[in-house]
């Protein structure tokens, strides 16, 4: 049989990771070596190669056409060695899963549930990344995640998990301090929080019938736990998700005046890299949290 011919490892390993994340920062982060070991790992398999891998631009790193193609071949060959590795090992292997969460969502819904995960899959290392917006999964080194939004972010495939509608909330105290709110009209005027868009009160007051609402005026905290303690505390009415303000209702810590949410176009949704099949570990995250909404429904 004849020799295979093969580069130096290192350097095939460097420039595998510089590829995924297209920056030899995240690459030497995540090899545990140097940016400068990086880039010269990358330069040694450029020269005994004899063709540019890698376009350095000041905005951006880019792969050339040669470095498309031996990115894909050693993602898959790697991807192949680590599976024979671990099924010849006589150690159970852990897999690292690491999951984009939007912050209030991994508060609320999340975390009171997260352990049923861990216990049931030991193999699997969890790690939480707070951020409302999805990951760029280019770059960042994210399997896939639960985010707020429109659910329309490019290259990536969406599923919605939970409806982001929204309903004014206040504590008991404040009502009764304001002598009761009969109408959707009667909250024009009062103290109203917002924590994302203005145009989200405009909205709900469009689809509780109030037409005339002049200039709205309206306070922004631009955080959940901020907005929710807001209402909590007896301090207005915030504009708040009503299917994570449950808990919330059900004790009568606050209170929903009115009937009416306004679905203003965001939600939260499962994401994930379009084109590209989740590891092990991500689908087994997404049954979880099916089988949990599932029993959140019954």
């Amino acid at each position: 049989m004849a020799r295979r011919y093969l580069p130096p490892f290192a350097a095939l390993r460097a420039f595998e990771a510089v590829a995924r994340s297209l920056s030899f920062t995240r690459a030497a982060d995540e090899l545990g070596i140097t940016q400068a070991a990086v880039s010269r790992q990358v330069r040694l398999l450029e020269c005994e190669l004899g063709v540019r891998l890698v376009e350095r631009r000041p905005r951006g790193n880019e792969l050339t056409a040669p470095g498309r193609s031996l990115s894909a071949a050693l993602r898959d060959s790697l991807d192949a060695m680590a599976a024979a590795v671990r099924e010849v090992s006589s150690h159970p292997a852990r897999t690292v899963l690491t999951v984009s969460v939007a912050p209030y969502f991994s508060a609320c819904w999340l975390t009171p549930r997260i352990m049923g995960f861990v216990e049931a899959h030991p193999q699997i290392d969890l790690r939480l990344h707070h951020s409302y917006e999805p990951p760029d999964y280019r770059r960042d080194q994210i399997d896939l995640g639960i985010n707020w939004g429109a659910g329309e972010w490019p290259g990536v495939a969406a599923e919605r998990v939970l409806d982001g509608s929204m309903t004014p909330l206040c504590s008991p105290a404040f009502l009764d301090r304001c002598g009761g709110l009969r109408r959707p009209a009667d909250l024009l005027g009062r103290q109203l929080f917002f924590e994302f868009r203005l145009s989200d009160w405009a909205a709900w007051f469009a689809a509780a019938g109030v037409s005339d609402t002049g200039e709205l005026q309206a306070t922004r905290l631009d955080d959940s736990n901020a907005l929710r303690r807001a209402a909590l505390d007896g301090h207005g009415v915030a504009l708040f998700f009503r299917s994570l303000a449950q808990d919330d209702l059900a004790i009568g810590r606050l209170v929903e005046p009115f009937g009416q949410a306004a679905d203003t176009g965001s939600h939260y949704f499962l994401n994930y890299p379009a084109g590209r099949e989740l590891s092990s570990g991500g689908k087994a995250f997404r049954r979880w949290l099916r089988a949990e909404l599932r029993r959140d429904a019954d």
